[in-house]
């Protein structure tokens, strides 16, 4: 679990990151789904395509690192298309682009990581979220992790909780459990 004493930068500059990396990412949907510690292969079947993913954090560290991470430990399966740092630009490209799977920080200003998926689950005149991305997979990426907190995660439709600092393995495992719910990411 993630100790909630973490504290973002308080400076953190805007970043402005080209999303050329590329990392497979599963994402899990199932708010009921654990998470394993095993780094066994993926049990998810191949995909035909990989998963567009989009990462939004308004910590450009945050951002750098799990980019990274997804590129070093996914990239047989993730295309990282777009890295967002607020909810409210994610909102506006969600808007143009589609995306298979959101890897969503909670604790960001203006829009938190709730407000957001809420925004996209739901029609708002505001933002005209493509229909397609209306239900991707949502994984929360936070140090806010605990039962209450999780179950407001299920509640507003995220898929699952990874913690930060992120273990691959539990990243993995809520990846592949997303990709399973999801027919469409399955069948490319």
């Amino acid at each position: 679990m993630c100790s909630t004493s973490l504290k973002k930068p308080l400076a953190e500059a805007s970043m402005a990151f080209s999303a050329a990396a590329t990392s497979p990412i599963i994402p899990p949907s199932s708010p009921a789904s654990s998470v394993s510690d095993s780094m066994s292969e993926p049990s998810v079947a191949p995909l035909n395509r990989k998963l567009k993913v989009m990462i939004v954090d308004d910590n450009t560290v945050n951002l750098t690192i799990l980019a990274r991470l997804l590129n070093k430990h996914f990239s047989d399966m993730i295309q990282l298309t777009s890295v967002m740092n607020s909810g409210v630009s994610a909102l506006d490209q969600l808007s143009k682009d589609e995306v298979d799977l959101i890897l969503m920080d909670i604790d960001m200003p203006v829009l938190s990581g709730v407000q957001t998926t809420t925004l996209i689950r739901n029609d708002n005149e505001e933002h005209h979220i493509l229909q397609q991305n209306k239900n991707v997979p949502i994984i929360a990426v936070t140090t806010s992790d605990g039962e209450a907190q999780r179950e407001l995660y299920r509640q507003v439709g995220m898929s699952d909780c990874v913690s930060k600092p992120i273990a691959v393995p539990k990243l993995r495992s809520a990846i592949e459990e997303a990709i399973k719910a999801v027919p469409r990411l399955a069948t490319g």
